[in-house]
């Protein structure tokens, strides 16, 4: 498929989605596009159909070993406040942490959510249990006080073979709520977060590769090929840039990325879905714009330098 082919695609799914200058401000400058990073967006494009294309790896959700303890009276760790430490406490945080998990694997593409009980299949002459991943989570401290509640844990991904890791994860979840007044629900709240936070960690390092599928209100706003699906939220500061193609110390050719703006997911109430988000651009200038369809993004994990985290180009190694 020939390049401009592949774009015209890529721009097709986004008029699809319904949400072309989702304000109702059009302008023509919103048809603008990135020429000199249209071979890189194409590649983008193609990335994903594969992502699209693959089928999903069937995992369980199981406790971590570690879970034996926190979940014995005898040798758990004790955590202050006394409903950190009630063992019918503890059961139920242990099942609303797999319940959150369960949920966030069924929203990701890569993933098929499978019963820990399965039947077995035939291979061979013989009958074995089918290949499986498993993502096992851990609740690693808790407190508790009339004013907030606070929880860790540890999701781990693991190979079929139950013992390559191919991620851990580690997720902090808080909650301020002063009218439970220190309650169980405030630690329900806190680990569901934590899991939440942790599975952030998956989004971001193993996502697809992002790019600018359309503009509105003249490029004040651009929408990016990736939503809720992988992990985007409102307020996370995205960073747009551009390939450029140099040449090495050496004479050959590399390729270099030119920052060129950065942006708010959600900012100004733009929507964010399952499948793109609007990114609201920040310093916009209309006489001088940065930001045009097909110009590469990337989500920054924290507002300070040193803290940006590239979102994966390449499938994890699985």
């Amino acid at each position: 498929m020939r390049m401009s082919a592949i774009l015209a695609a890529a721009l097709a799914g986004a008029l699809a989605s319904g949400c072309v200058s989702y304000s109702g401000l059009s302008k023509p400058s919103d048809e603008k596009a990135d020429e000199s990073n249209q071979a890189f967006a194409a590649e983008a494009y193609k990335a994903i159909e594969a992502r699209m294309k693959a089928p999903p790896r069937p995992v369980v959700v199981v406790e971590a070993p570690e879970m034996g303890m926190f979940l014995d009276p005898a040798n758990s760790q004790s955590w202050g406040n006394p409903l950190c430490n009630d063992i019918f406490v503890r059961k139920e945080l242990a099942l609303a942490v797999k319940s959150q998990l369960r949920n966030k694997i069924a929203t990701i593409k890569d993933f098929r959510l499978v019963d820990e009980a399965q039947p077995m299949v035939a291979v061979g002459d013989e009958a074995v249990k089918p290949a499986t991943y498993r993502l096992t989570y851990n609740i690693t401290s808790l407190s508790l006080t009339s004013m907030s509640a606070v929880a860790k844990v540890d999701i781990r991904l693991f190979a079929p073979d139950g013992v390559n890791t191919i991620f851990s994860f580690i997720g902090d979840g808080t909650c301020m709520n002063t009218q439970l007044g220190g309650n169980k629900q405030m630690l329900v709240e806190a680990v569901e977060e934590a899991v939440e936070k942790a599975m952030r960690g998956y989004a971001r390092k193993f996502g697809p590769p992002i790019f600018v599928t359309e503009t509105c209100q003249g490029g004040r706003f651009a929408r990016i090929n990736v939503g809720s699906k992988f992990g985007v939220y409102k307020g996370q500061l995205v960073e747009f840039y551009r390939n450029k193609v140099r040449k090495s110390v050496t004479g050959e050719d590399e390729v270099g990325q030119q920052v060129v703006g950065t942006g708010i997911v959600g900012d100004k109430n733009a929507p964010i879905e399952e499948d793109g988000a609007w990114v609201f651009v920040e310093n916009f200038d209309e006489d001088n714009r940065t930001v045009f369809r097909w110009t590469s993004a990337r989500v920054i994990t924290g507002q300070k330098a040193g803290l940006i985290s590239n979102i994966s180009q390449n499938l994890p190694d699985l």
